[in-house]
């Protein structure tokens, strides 16, 4: 009786949620709060990456809702990639779709993971950003930052910096660092035009596509 009972629940939530449309289950979300669609968000990256990540692994996370969807963004400031390691460099989780994507740095590496900086990896980011100690912030935590990759080759560092957001503008950078001096062995950078608010993009039938307004959702 008590299976019955709890088939019939399942097929009346089932039958509800399809039911529902977008924005409805937009405004509920939102109505919860940003904790909880976090920690939504989480549940479903750990089921996708098969991993049992948190919060605080994370550099920053970013709750944004449309009329019709809400994204959480989990990302890092800075990575250090040693030679032959792929990571996951940011994961984008979509309600209520329960889409989630996955933006990949690699250095030569195959098997893509779960970035866990090690001490290693620590060492080589302090060298990097932090060579007289008395950088305090070096992650940018909390904040979406533009992000600062170290790729180790044979006998220097790649450092690439680069906006977040180039369409808006910005800066980017690629420098040499040797490996044993810190010394800059070569620099190269430039700087993102932006592209104007009145260009829209346009569809494979030439028309223009609506641009999808988000508001950041910060309690």
């Amino acid at each position: 009786m008590k299976t019955s009972l709890l088939l019939i629940l399942l097929s009346i939530q089932m039958t509800n949620s399809q039911a529902m449309k977008p924005n409805e289950e937009v405004t509920q979300l939102i109505e919860k709060g940003r904790d909880h669609i976090i920690e939504l968000a989480l549940d479903q990256a750990r089921k996708n990456l098969a991993s049992n990540m948190n919060k605080d692994d994370f550099h920053f996370i970013t709750v944004k809702a449309s009329h019709k969807r809400v994204l959480i963004d989990f990302g890092y400031n800075v990575m250090y990639l040693p030679k032959n390691t792929s990571y996951y460099s940011g994961i984008l989780v979509e309600f209520p779709s329960k889409y989630v994507s996955k933006s990949i740095e690699s250095n030569e590496g195959g098997n893509t993971t779960f970035y866990r900086p090690t001490s290693e990896h620590l060492g080589v980011i302090n060298f990097i950003k932090n060579p007289n100690g008395t950088n305090t912030d070096i992650f940018n935590k909390g904040k979406r930052w533009s992000p600062t990759i170290i790729y180790e080759k044979e006998k220097h560092y790649l450092v690439d910096f680069s906006a977040r957001d180039p369409e808006l503008g910005g800066g980017f950078s690629k420098e040499e660092i040797d490996k044993e001096t810190g010394e800059v062995l070569s620099t190269l950078s430039g700087h993102y035009a932006r592209i104007p608010e009145d260009i829209m993009p346009l569809s494979l039938t030439g028309e223009k596509i609506e641009k999808e307004e988000f508001i950041e959702i910060r309690n």
